[in-house]
């Protein structure tokens, strides 16, 4: 066996330093991968080859990936960004892209100065001023609530360190401040799924979304011209329902509603793992196992998690059950949520209903907040009125989102050992503990495992 490493991703300063700068791009190990099915050449041989020669490279990719459609071609060339100074509000149209990795600045353990964006869209508009008095009053207030938050603590006696003390003030604080807050994240992101996120930027009609892809593009095209080629908006990605006939309905906020599961859940796992392991028929498996005792089937799931560790996956059979749930949350909790990117997350902004922590209730500010979400949602019309999804710049973290999320049970154990564990932020907490319940009523065996890693390491 040989065993080579083909190459990593370095800081573009070390790249600087190559002498031959042509073949400083990731398409030489697309195109070397790309060939190998093909080539009697070993990888290593055809690696060599496309450094040697970069042009013949990138003329071998624009053939296989969008001549011939071999896209996964592309995700052989990984880049990293450092994103800076984009807003909260933009980073969830970046973060809607499932496969690809990003660490943001967290507003729960940091404290947050005045850094916001001014959309460009009202940067000569009269409501420019009104704009940016009403972000300075809702992080005037994010302060005010966040010393209040500490004094309550400390009142109440908290049982945990000064700095467990502080982030908890700071994580409730921080539902008032709005989504233009300037935030940072590093992002890691194959060629395919950039050129994809690209044109999900240009699908936005908002100019802090263009600028952010015409930076991204100048940075990466002359660098990877053969894999980043279709950036730009479609028609196909611009066409809209005709909803004229549409009954619109108000959501009852209702915290979490199971809508659809995989009926006889435990069985089908089961019938999915023993067909793994013996072949057949698996509706005949399936059969059988409905005319088996429940204990039977107790014990044979007491022998699949056998040794489980709260670092360990359920097998993968566990996807073939599935779970659908509408959910009510603040903004706030959704930035957590979408963390989880391989769910299905279909959400709209609920801008009428506003998240209160109850600490913040208990600090006797609660008529303040009020106001200050009136206000917001005044500005906020205003704003929409020169250009729809302008409004959101203003909202705050504390502001609802309704979620539609569909999920496997193998996806759901570790949304459940990250966030029904003690240590997970309150809002998410609660309504993954209530999932937990759920599923566990709809899939009593295979779920008997699912719960944050605190629990599990106590009852396992």
């Amino acid at each position: 066996m040989d065993i080579k490493l083909a190459g990593y991703n370095i800081d573009t300063s070390l790249i600087k330093d190559i002498k031959n700068q042509a073949a400083a791009t990731p398409e030489t190990i697309s195109a070397a991968y790309a060939r190998i099915s093909r080539s009697s050449l070993s990888v290593t041989e055809l690696r060599e080859n496309s450094i040697a020669e970069v042009e013949n490279a990138r003329k071998s990719n624009d053939n296989i990936i969008f001549e011939m459609g071999h896209s996964s071609v592309a995700e052989h060339a990984v880049f990293n960004f450092d994103l800076i100074g984009v807003s909260r509000y933009l980073s969830e149209i970046i973060q809607k892209s499932r496969l690809a990795s990003f660490t943001e600045k967290s507003q729960r353990y940091v404290t947050l100065s005045n850094d916001y964006v001014i959309p460009e869209e009202i940067e000569n508009s009269v409501l420019k001023e009104e704009y940016t008095s009403m972000v300075e009053k809702q992080f005037n207030f994010y302060r005010k609530l966040y010393d209040a938050a500490k004094s309550m603590l400390v009142v109440d006696d908290f049982g945990g360190s000064k700095k467990l003390m502080y982030n908890r003030a700071k994580e409730d604080a921080r539902y008032v401040l709005p989504l233009a807050m300037e935030s940072q994240m590093g992002m890691t992101i194959s060629a395919r799924n950039l050129e994809r996120l690209l044109r999900r930027l240009d699908c936005c009609d908002l100019t802090e979304a263009s600028v952010l892809k015409e930076k991204i593009e100048s940075l990466v095209k002359h660098i990877a011209p053969s894999l980043i080629k279709y950036t730009t908006k479609e028609d196909y990605y611009m066409n809209c329902l005709d909803m004229s006939d549409i009954t619109q309905t108000q959501s009852n906020f209702q915290q979490v509603h199971l809508t659809d599961y995989t009926e006889d859940a435990d069985l089908k796992i089961l019938a999915s793992l023993i067909f793994e392991e013996t072949g057949g028929s698996y509706l005949k498996i399936l059969e059988n196992l409905k005319g088996m005792a429940k204990k039977k089937i107790g014990n044979m799931y007491n022998s699949i998690f056998c040794g489980m560790k709260a670092y360990h996956n359920p097998p993968k059979a566990f996807e073939m059950a599935e779970f659908s749930f509408q959910m009510h949350m603040s903004s706030s909790c959704f930035a957590q949520l979408k963390r989880h990117r391989m769910l299905s997350l279909i959400y709209c902004r609920n801008r009428r209903n506003f998240v209160m922590p109850e600490l913040l209730i208990m600090t006797g500010l609660g008529m303040e907040i009020d106001s200050i979400h009136l206000e917001t949602l005044k500005l906020y019309d205003k704003m929409e009125e020169i250009k729809k999804g302008l409004g959101d710049y203003i909202l705050m973290n504390g502001h609802g989102v309704d979620v539609i999320l569909k999920a496997n049970l193998r996806e759901l154990y570790h949304v459940s050992r990250l966030r029904s564990d003690s240590h997970a932020q309150w809002e998410i907490r609660e309504l993954s503990l209530i999932m937990d319940q759920i599923i566990m009523r709809c899939a009593p065996f295979a779920a008997k495992y699912i719960m944050g890693k605190d629990q599990f390491q106590e009852n396992v």
